[in-house]
């Protein structure tokens, strides 16, 4: 649809709708009784109609504001939301949380060598990657550049661990038509945290598996521990 439908659709359809009811009024008073059946079911597409298109566009907006479009990953808009959920619903279930943060290593070699074109065909392949290893309960986010999020439910520090090197290995021996490498940083939380708090500590476990490149760090609230 055009854009200009998206920005003017209150009014469209508000005005729209009027019409369409004032005729539906006048086919069902001139209508005969044994015809009337026609008009119900006229209105009955209609809903129908209006119900799909309000759908359609609910749908749109919901990918606008939620989804990277280039990825087709969630958006550090929607990461925060959705780490509010899972940390309320790992207060009830007793169950840790997990998460991790991934950055791609030396990134801007590939930009700067071969194209931003090309870094984002990796930066697709690596959404791929991670799509494919993560369960319907996780969460992937592309957090912004080269960097990505997970949020892993249910996942203590072992399966946490387990998790990040087979993504790390995994794109160290990919098909991708560039060699690339990933720093994980990961945590693992058993009680209610600030989610700004959580994010700091697998921020800082990220940073040290940057200083070597290709590597997974643990980092918990009081030290980091490879």
């Amino acid at each position: 649809m055009k854009d200009w439908f998206y920005r003017l659709a209150p009014v469209i359809l508000s005005v729209t709708g009027f019409p369409i009811i004032i005729c539906l009024f006048f086919i069902h008073d001139i209508l005969y009784d044994r015809w009337q059946w026609m008009f119900w079911l006229i209105l009955l597409l209609f809903n129908v109609c209006s119900g799909v298109l309000m759908g359609t566009l609910v749908k749109k907006l919901y990918h606008g504001v939620s989804k990277d479009p280039l990825t087709g990953l969630y958006n550090r808009r929607c990461f925060y939301d959705r780490i509010d959920y899972e940390i309320e619903k790992m207060k009830r279930t007793k169950l840790p949380l997990s998460f991790a943060l991934i950055d791609i290593d030396n990134f801007k070699t590939i930009n700067d060598t071969y194209g931003h074109l090309e870094g984002d065909k990796v930066l697709v392949e690596l959404a791929r990657i991670f799509k494919t290893q993560a369960r319907s309960g996780d969460t992937i986010v592309r957090w912004g550049g080269e960097e990505f999020a997970m949020i892993l439910p249910e996942t203590d520090k072992s399966g946490v661990l387990a998790f990040a090197e087979r993504i790390r290995k995994l794109v160290e021996f990919s098909n991708c038509k560039y060699k690339i490498t990933v720093c994980i940083g990961i945590t693992t939380v058993y009680q209610e945290h600030d989610a700004e708090k959580i994010m700091s500590v697998a921020d800082r476990a990220l940073y040290k598996a940057k200083e070597k490149k290709n590597a997974v760090v643990y980092g918990v609230f009081n030290n980091i521990t490879t």
